[in-house]
C-alpha cells in the first residue's frame, strides 16, 4: 500500500544547518550532547502550504542517559508573538529557554521521553522543531537526525465512516500504521542498500561480503571497497592471477609491486652459485614467488602491516603456492644483494678508500 506522505529529513549536513546549543558534531555529522546543563537543537521548515497538516515526527538518536523534550510548533507565517522573524530568532545565539518559550506560544505538540510523535492536531505553513536533552546520567547522548512526515494521514480512511472521526481509534491505529509505513520504507530503500556508490560504513562492508569480496580483516577503507566492487571482474574474477595480485597490493599500500616467478630466471644461463642465490632470493621451485615493494622513495610508512599484507597476498594467490614479501629500503650498501634478512636496495659496487671517507652519508667499503 503506497502512502501519499511527503517527508523532510534533517540528517548529516541538513542537521548541521540547524542551530545546536550544547551539542557538538562528530565526523559522521551527528550531534553529541556536550553541555553540562544539557543542550537544545532548533530548526524550521517551510511547507509552502498555508493549510499544511502534519502526520508524524521521528527523532533518531540515543537518549538513554538524558531527559528528552521535543516541541513541534506551527504558524501560518514565519512570525510569533513578540518575534518578527522566528526562523532567524531560532538560528541566533539567544538562550534556549527564550526560544522554547516562543515556540510554546504557538500551536504546538510537546512530548517528553518520546521519539515517535503524532502531529495530527497541527496545521500551518511553517513548522518549528526543538529537541532538548537534559543530562541525567553519564551515558553519551547522540542526535543522529529528525524526520518530519506530512500531510496528516491515517489508515482510518480505509474504515467505515463511523470510525474515521474517532480520536482514540485514530491514535490507536497510528501505532500499527507507523510500524507498517516504516517497514514499507525499508523495502523501498532496498535499492539504496545495493548502491555501492552511496553506501558507507557497515552497509558497504556487508555489500562487499555479499559479492564475495575478501576485505582482508578491514584493511580497506570505503573508497577502496568501492574500487573493489567497481572492478570486481578483475579482483574477483581474476583472483589467483598476477594482474589481480598486483592491483590489490597496490590498492592496499599505494605502491605497485614487482612480482618475480621462477620461470623469469630459471632459464637464464647462470652459474650454480648464482642460481642458488636466485633460489634464496625469489623461491626454490615453481610453487614459490617473490613480491617486492620498492619503498626507497616513500617517506611515510605503509598504511598496512606486514602481517596484513601477507594475509592479503595469500588470499589473492593460487592454492598451494608460497610467497616471499620483500621491502626495499635505503639502508647500508654491502655486496650486490643485501635484502636476505636485512632489507636494503640493490647497488653497483664502486671503488672507495677506507680512511673514514663518507659517500652519500654512509661508510662505503670497497
Amino acid at each position: 500500500m503506497k502512502q501519499p506522505l511527503k517527508q523532510v529529513n534533517f540528517y548529516r549536513r541538513a542537521l548541521a544547518a540547524g542551530c545546536a546549543q550544547g551539542f557538538e558534531p562528530d565526523g559522521q555529522l551527528c550531534l553529541h550532547l556536550t553541555g553540562a546543563q544539557g543542550g537544545a537543537y532548533f530548526v524550521s521548515f517551510d511547507t509552502a502550504d498555508p493549510d499544511g497538516t502534519y502526520h508524524r515526527l521521528v527523532v533518531d538518536g540515543d537518549f538513554a542517559g538524558a531527559k528528552l523534550e521535543v516541541i513541534a510548533a506551527v504558524s501560518p507565517a514565519d512570525a510569533a508573538p513578540g518575534v518578527e522573524d522566528l526562523s532567524a530568532f531560532l538560528a541566533s545565539d539567544a538562550p534556549a529557554v527564550q526560544k522554547m518559550a516562543a515556540l510554546t506560544a504557538l500551536p504546538h505538540v510537546r512530548a517528553v521521553n518520546r521519539q515517535d510523535i503524532l502531529l495530527h492536531e497541527l496545521e500551518g505553513r511553517w513548522v518549528y522543531l526543538c529537541v532538548c536533552a537534559a543530562v541525567q546520567e553519564t551515558e553519551e547522548c547522540v542526535l543522529r537526525g529528525i524526520r518530519l512526515e506530512f500531510p496528516k494521514y491515517s489508515f482510518t480512511r480505509y474504515f467505515p465512516e463511523i470510525y474515521q472521526d474517532n480520536d482514540f481509534f485514530t491514535r490507536y491505529l497510528a501505532v500499527f500504521q507507523s510500524m507498517y509505513l516504516d517497514l514499507e520504507k525499508r523495502v523501498d530503500d532496498v535499492p539504496l542498500a545495493l548502491d555501492y556508490e552511496s553506501a558507507d560504513g557497515e552497509r558497504l562492508e556487508a555489500l562487499a561480503s555479499w559479492l564475495g569480496i575478501d576485505t582482508a580483516g578491514g584493511i580497506f577503507g570505503p573508497e577502496q571497497l568501492r574500487e573493489l566492487i567497481r572492478h570486481s571482474a578483475l579482483y574477483q574474477g581474476g583472483k589467483g592471477t598476477r594482474a589481480a595480485l598486483e592491483s590489490v597490493v597496490e590498492l592496499a599500500c599505494g605502491v605497485r609491486p614487482r612480482i618475480v616467478e621462477q620461470f623469469q630466471w630459471s632459464k637464464k644461463p647462470v652459474t650454480a652459485a648464482r642460481r642458488k642465490l636466485y633460489e634464496e632470493l625469489y623461491g626454490e621451485d615453481s610453487n614459490a614467488f617473490c613480491v617486492i615493494l620498492d619503498l626507497t622513495g616513500r617517506a611515510q610508512p605503509l598504511p598496512v602491516s606486514e602481517a596484513q599484507l601477507d594475509a592479503l597476498i595469500d588470499a589473492y594467490s593460487m592454492l598451494g603456492v608460497r610467497h616471499k614479501l620483500v621491502f626495499l629500503r635505503r639502508c647500508s650498501y654491502t655486496d650486490t644483494h643485501c635484502y636476505l634478512g636485512v632489507n636494503s636496495c640493490l647497488s653497483t659496487p664502486e671503488t672507495a678508500s677506507v680512511d673514514g671517507v663518507r659517500l652519500g652519508g654512509y661508510f662505503t667499503v670497497g
